[in-house]
């Protein structure tokens, strides 16, 4: 990824230039989601193996000074490699500043309904004249590597966003589209559970007509407005999310991962204590301390 350095990590990197050519290439950048509120943890989750982090300031209790470090910590402890992408909570332009102004790659507009809240989600996030972005005091060349470098990215998570979808798409400076697909169809009145009741973002058991038609006009309007979408995935539709234009995958997280790696580190000792002792002659029916 070092081709989408900015020549400072203080400066955001070119995620704008990556969705291009992801597009071209037909392949997609993985991330992974910060949800742990933590500076310590996401210096972890900059050491891996991820193209993207999306800090999420929607549904994490984040302080503007917080979510600035986590970007920074991305930027600096992944050394450039990896692209710092922050949700901001509301349509606030001073969140959108600040994300940007840390050096976030690009920002994602959560609950976006309307052409008119593209639009100033646009002048919030680009330096005039291509926006109304107040000039921090960084250089004039922070503002030149800004307005090429920074994604917009609204979030469509309703039946009123879904309506103006092919609108917003055509808004100048909206680089990718963010597909919500829960609040989506909580907005449609389908529920969240899978055939066997689970919930299951994604899931393949999610076959009604008005759904079905809804991804078919979403993937449609991705491929007549060469419009990169963003959401998230799983082992098993991401061949299916590749296909419908998905240049953004959010395929993990920290609290996953936490969870996930000490589960399994636990089961594995275990099991080798238990092998340990059956191989030692202790009886298994006793009572493990």
């Amino acid at each position: 990824m070092d081709e989408y350095r900015a020549l400072s990590l203080r400066q955001p990197p070119n995620l704008r230039k990556a969705l291009h050519d992801c597009m071209r290439n037909t392949t997609a950048l993985l991330g992974v989601g910060i949800g742990v509120p933590s500076a310590a943890s996401t210096k972890v989750v900059a050491a891996t193996a991820a193209d993207w982090a999306w800090i999420d300031a929607e549904h994490t209790p984040l302080s503007p000074t917080l979510m600035a470090d986590l970007v920074q910590t991305i930027s600096y402890h992944s050394e450039g490699r990896m692209f710092p992408i922050v949700r901001v909570p509301n349509h606030g332009h001073e969140w959108i500043a600040w994300a940007l102004d840390a050096g976030a790659a690009g920002v994602i507009i959560p609950h976006t309904e309307t052409v008119e809240q593209a639009h100033a989600a646009v002048r919030a996030a680009r330096f005039a004249p291509l926006g109304e972005r107040s000039f921090p005091p960084f250089g004039q060349t922070w503002v030149d590597v800004a307005n090429e470098h920074i994604a917009v990215i609204p979030q469509i998570e309703s039946a009123l966003g879904l309506a103006n979808l092919e609108a917003i798409m055509q808004v100048p400076g909206v680089d990718a589209i963010m597909i919500g697909k829960g609040d989506l169809r909580l907005s449609m009145g389908l529920p969240l559970t899978d055939s066997a009741g689970a919930i299951s973002l994604g899931s393949k058991s999610w076959t009604e007509p008005a759904w079905l038609a809804a991804q078919a006009h979403i993937r449609a309007l991705a491929q007549k407005y060469k419009m990169p979408l963003v959401g998230v995935s799983s082992d098993g539709n991401i061949p299916g999310m590749l296909r419908d234009g998905y240049r953004l995958l959010l395929g993990a997280s920290d609290f996953n991962a936490l969870g996930h790696g000490i589960t399994g580190a636990m089961g594995a000792s275990r099991r080798i204590v238990e092998d340990t002792r059956r191989s030692m002659g202790v009886a298994l029916s006793k009572a493990r301390l």
